[in-house]
């Protein structure tokens, strides 16, 4: 008696756990889509915006001192600069304008790419087929993705903002914007987890059709 109480109550608890994932698994189902929806709609929003109204937002390298007002208290700042500033310039040329677009794509793009593999993983969990194939494609296509869009996108954008710096910058020969830019190399880190994730999906497959054919 005391066995089937407790059989009964690990089946329950198991129920339970299985129940609770599955709303766990929907509700990442539909933060990812509701994700990328938002993150594709205001990323477009605002290329179509800075192309309409050429006013393009940048985030420009800058050497300048703290003005007096910084420390106008009782605490002192005995040095410091600013190292960089987001503004937004107009006016630019052709070419700053087509690599700032063409980062601001590459970013929406892959926003994309991984909100629908979220999303399409998720789908494939309540299906109780995780590791069927499409899966271990979206993985390493976002991989590759935010590897390449981190080393290009980046790459064009920072050219784009040193050239917009340039343009600011007119004729002086020591003008206030640096020739320079800022990488963040983080995506493409992530995007060498993700590399190993694919990896791992697809050992999970051919495990699976292993298991399948023994059954």
């Amino acid at each position: 008696m005391a066995q089937n109480t407790l059989a009964d109550k690990a089946d329950r608890t198991a129920r339970l756990e299985r129940r609770l994932g599955r709303v766990l698994t929907w509700l990442i189902l539909g933060g990812a889509l509701l994700w990328g929806l938002l993150g594709t709609g205001i990323g477009a929003t605002i290329l179509i915006g800075q192309l309409l109204h050429d006013r393009f937002a940048v985030t420009l390298i800058a050497d300048a001192p703290l003005p007096p007002a910084a420390s106008a208290g009782t605490a002192q700042i005995t040095g410091g600069t600013f190292d960089s500033a987001g503004v937004t310039v107009s006016g630019l040329s052709a070419l700053p304008r087509f690599l700032l677009t063409l980062e601001g794509s590459t970013t929406v793009a892959t926003t994309l790419l991984v909100s629908a593999t979220v999303a399409y993983f998720c789908w494939s969990v309540l299906r109780r087929r995780p590791f069927n194939r499409p899966v271990f494609w979206l993985v390493a296509l976002v991989g590759y993705a935010l590897i390449l869009g981190t080393v290009l996108g980046q790459g064009f954008g920072g050219l784009g903002r040193m050239i917009a710096a340039g343009e600011l910058n007119g004729a002086a020969p020591d003008g206030f914007w640096p020739l320079a830019t800022l990488v963040d190399l983080a995506p493409a880190g992530t995007g060498l987890v993700l590399l190993v994730a694919a990896a791992a999906i697809s050992l999970g497959q051919r495990l699976q059709r292993e298991t399948d054919g023994l059954v």
